[in-house]
């Protein structure tokens, strides 16, 4: 009975010492899904049309890309502070979120992962430079963005050599990038493409576009719209920092 007591002492000792942050960590990890759980939210993806498949639990969107809960959730909260807000589209979120999984795949950059690619210094203002957190909140827009995102990048939709964006304008960027997409039109980024003959990047030219340069980009035009259409400001649905 001593040693029980002085064990449940020590554990809540451990607690208190944790942070905020530890803490959701922990009670993420216990929360991650069965593997009955994520058949069940495949079939409710499968079965779902977009409209409904926007307001669906973080859960079942992070299954539905391949993410872990914790990585999407994450990933969306850096999307919300990187990207801006447009009544009519999503299109400056997606396109960060298109660039961060650029930067993932492409072998040209050191980081293999989600997480790591945001979390690399001095990469993205939304993150913490001390804590690599990020303390904005992710929104029903945020996640829905990196749904696109990945629809975009796996149907090569988007130029695998897009890894850059501005907030400021094309105007302070080298020679070696060229112009892919002004999003300054809801304020939001600019986006550019570098050269790269990485493998991945070597594989997606071979395949969907031999003839590729720098010089041979052209600028794009896209609008990513919401399943359910434009929102106000005060209609965007915020789900938390964690």
């Amino acid at each position: 009975m001593h040693r029980k007591l002085i064990s449940v002492l020590i554990m809540f000792i451990m607690v208190l010492s944790m942070s905020s942050t530890a803490i959701a960590d922990t009670i993420e990890i216990l929360n991650e899904p069965t593997q009955e759980e994520l058949y069940t939210y495949d079939k409710i993806w499968m079965e779902a049309t977009d409209e409904e498949r926007y307001y669906m639990d973080t859960e079942i969107k992070a299954r539905a890309v391949g993410l872990s809960t914790k990585e999407f959730k994450f990933f969306a909260r850096v999307v919300e502070g990187e990207g801006r807000f447009c009544e009519d589209d999503l299109t400056d979120k997606v396109l960060v979120a298109c660039v961060v999984i650029n930067r993932t795949n492409c072998s040209k950059w050191p980081t293999k992962t989600i997480t790591k690619t945001l979390q690399r210094p001095n990469q993205f203002l939304a993150v913490n430079q001390e804590t690599k957190e990020c303390y904005v909140s992710r929104t029903l827009d945020s996640e829905w963005a990196i749904v696109l995102a990945y629809r975009l990048i796996d149907s090569y939709s988007i130029d695998c050599h897009m890894v850059y964006y501005n907030s400021i304008g094309f105007g302070g960027y080298s020679s070696s990038f060229a112009d892919y997409c002004d999003c300054r039109y809801c304020n939001g980024n600019c986006f550019s493409c570098i050269n790269c003959s990485c493998s991945y990047c070597t594989a997606y030219c071979a395949i969907y576009d031999p003839e590729w340069s720098l010089d041979s980009v052209e600028m794009i035009e896209p609008h990513y719209e919401r399943p359910i259409g434009s929102i106000t400001a005060a209609e965007i649905v915020y789900l938390g920092k964690y």
